[in-house]
This record gives C-alpha cells, structure tokens and sequence, in this order.
C-alpha cells in the first residue's frame, strides 16, 4: 500500500505507536506514548507451521521469531515514515 496522505500516516503511527510482540498469546500490541496497548495483530499459522518441524519446541520457536519479525517490520516502516514507494 501506498500511503500519500501525510494524516493517514500520521494517523496509522499514532494508533501504533510502537509495537511489541506477546510470545504467550502470539499477538502484536501497538503500545502508544502513555503505555497504552491495542492489539493490532495475532501471528497465525499454527495449523501449518507445525508440520514444518519434528517438534513442537522448533515450530513454536519459528512462530514467535515470525511474529517478532513483523513487529520489527512495522517498527521499522513507523521509523521511515511510512515513506518508502512499494
């Protein structure tokens, strides 16, 4: 997506702020500058990540490195502005 309008993004980081991964629920938090949490996301895939692995432990593993990977993602397009052409 490509935002144009400065207020959508504006808009979009305040409403995140900035985001946390919750290993225990597999969600994505948008924490705000008063320490505010909103869920904005919940990692999924269970049904097929577990089939990519011989355990349970790796599967789970590669779920939560999943999940921090997008939240470094976003954190990361909130730090750009969200200026960056797709």
């Amino acid at each position: 997506m490509n935002l144009t309008n400065n207020m959508d993004i504006k808009q979009i980081k305040n409403f995140i702020g900035t985001a946390k991964y919750d290993p225990m629920g597999q969600y994505i938090w948008g924490v705000d500058e008063k320490g505010n949490y909103q869920k904005i996301a919940d990692v999924r895939g269970w049904g097929a990540i577990q089939h990519m692995f011989a355990n349970n432990e790796e599967a789970a593993k590669f779920q939560d490195d999943l999940g921090q990977f997008i939240t470094d993602a976003i954190n990361n397009k909130i730090k750009t502005d969200g200026n960056t052409k797709q």
